[in-house]
C-alpha cells in the first residue's frame, strides 16, 4: 500500500525574549560593631563654619546697635510727643487741633516703625495701638473729649515707661503683651478691644470688678484699661487693690470714663 505523506507542521513562531533588566542590590557588607548611616549630617569645612559664625555675630552686633540707637533717642522722642500732645490739648477749636493731632500721629507712626526694626516688640505694639486711636480721632473729631485726651496722654506715658525699661532682657522679644480691659458697658469694652485688635494686640475683657481682681491675682498684665464708673466697686477702688497685688502692683492703668470733669 502506498504510504501517505503527511505535512510536517511548521514550528510555532516565538517572540524574542526580553533582555534581562539588571537589578541593583546593595552589597552585603558586615557592619562589625560600627553602624554606617546614610543620614549622617555633612561635615562642613572649618572655613564655612567660621564664615557662618562671623555672619551671625555681625547680625547680632547690628541688632544691638539698632536697639541702642533707638533707646538713646527715645527720651527726646517721647518728650517731643508730650509737647505735641500739650499743644493738641490746649487748642480751643477743631481747626487748630487737627494739625497738632496729625503731627502727633506722624510721630507715633515713625516710633512704631523704628521700634519694630529694633525688635522692641512691646514698644512697637503699644505705639501701633496709640496710632490706631489717633487715626480714629483724626477721622472722627467729635470723639475728642477730656476722656480721650487723657487716654492718649496715659498711652504716651506708658510708651515712655516701656522705652525706659527697653534695655532689659525681659522687655526684648516677641512674646505677646497681656492686656486686661475692665468695663461694665459692653459697647465700651468692644470699642477698646476692637482698637487693640486693629493693632494686632489681643486682650482679655471682663465686666465685673471682682472677676478682674481674681485674674490679676493669678496672672501679670502689661496694661490695664479700667472703667471709673462700675457697680459695686468703682475703678478707683479696684486700682487701689491692684497696687497691693504682687503680680500687678506696677502695671500701668489707663482709666476709661465718659465724665468730662475727671
Amino acid at each position: 500500500m502506498p504510504s501517505i505523506s503527511r505535512p510536517v507542521p511548521e514550528p510555532a513562531t516565538r517572540l524574542p525574549a526580553r533582555p534581562a533588566v539588571p537589578v541593583w542590590t546593595a552589597p552585603r557588607t558586615p557592619l562589625r560593631g560600627k553602624r554606617r548611616s546614610l543620614l549622617r549630617p555633612p561635615i562642613w569645612p572649618a572655613s564655612v563654619l567660621q564664615a557662618t559664625a562671623a555672619e551671625t555675630a555681625s547680625d547680632t552686633e547690628f541688632q544691638s546697635e539698632l536697639v541702642k540707637t533707638f533707646l538713646d533717642g527715645s527720651v527726646e522722642t517721647v518728650a517731643c510727643m508730650r509737647r505735641t500732645m500739650q499743644d493738641f490739648s490746649k487748642a480751643q477749636d477743631e481747626a487748630r487741633r487737627l494739625p497738632h493731632l496729625f503731627e502727633l500721629y506722624r510721630k507715633v507712626h515713625a516710633l512704631t516703625g523704628s521700634a519694630g526694626m529694633a525688635a522692641l516688640h512691646k514698644i512697637s505694639q503699644m505705639a501701633a495701638a496709640l496710632e490706631v486711636l489717633l487715626k480714629e480721632l483724626h477721622e472722627k473729631p467729635k470723639n475728642i473729649n477730656a476722656s480721650t485726651l487723657r487716654t492718649v496722654a496715659h498711652a504716651i506715658d506708658f510708651i515712655g515707661e516701656l522705652c525706659h525699661k527697653g534695655a532689659d532682657d525681659e522687655f526684648l522679644g516677641a512674646h505677646p503683651i497681656n492686656i486686661l480691659v475692665v468695663d461694665d458697658e459692653i459697647l465700651s469694652r468692644r470699642a477698646i478691644t476692637y482698637a487693640l485688635e486693629k493693632a494686632n494686640l489681643k486682650s482679655t475683657s471682663v465686666e465685673e470688678s471682682q472677676v478682674a481682681l481674681n485674674l490679676m491675682t493669678e496672672k501679670p498684665y502689661d496694661l490695664i484699661f479700667l472703667d471709673v464708673q462700675m457697680p459695686g466697686m468703682d475703678g478707683f477702688e479696684v486700682c487701689t487693690k491692684v497696687r497691693t497685688l504682687p503680680l500687678n502692683k506696677t502695671t500701668p492703668v489707663i482709666f476709661v470714663t465718659s465724665l468730662t470733669d475727671f
